[in-house]
């Protein structure tokens, strides 16, 4: 790679890192300056793992050691759509009206049917899949409701 292409993938790789940091500060701001800080853990939490993370992708894309992989192409897309058509529905949708936990085990059970390479004919592999959401339901069960007593969208169920 010729000395150009070096710094035309820095440039590629750091201005969106830059603005990701941009998003990333704002929302610390916006995050730690409110009257009552209690419902405010969570998105503090998450701002400050943001504002981290982003500037260590701009210190890596600033020194050239981002690796660019394979690019996007079709076959990727394909194989990521159905997931993100579930999570859109869930996000915009399902959350309001059935309830975050409700909508929240619908999407991952729908996600796991859809990528799960198993069976889908065995009764073995629904019970795994059924666990594994039930697992799932009750750590997020934890972590925003008892943990981090986050504010929940409340829907037709729970």
């Amino acid at each position: 790679m010729s000395t150009s292409d070096n710094a035309a993938s820095r440039w590629q790789q750091s201005i969106p890192a830059t603005l990701v940091v941009a998003l990333a500060v704002w929302v610390s701001y916006v995050s730690f300056n409110v009257d009552d800080p209690e419902p405010y853990l969570f998105p503090r939490l998450v701002a400050i793992a943001l504002l981290g993370l982003s500037i260590f992708a701009l210190v890596r894309a600033l020194a050239g050691k981002n690796a660019t992989g394979g690019g996007f192409n079709f076959s990727l897309l394909k194989n990521i759509l159905p997931g993100m058509a579930v999570m859109i529905i869930f996000a915009f949708f399902a959350a309001e009206a059935l309830g975050f936990y409700t909508a929240s085990a619908v999407a991952f059970l729908a996600i796991v049917v859809l990528y799960d390479p198993a069976s889908h004919a065995e009764i073995g592999t629904w019970v795994k899949r059924v666990t594994t959401m039930v697992g799932f339901m009750a750590v997020m069960y934890g972590l925003f409701s008892l943990l981090l007593k986050v504010q929940i969208p409340r829907g037709l169920f729970l």
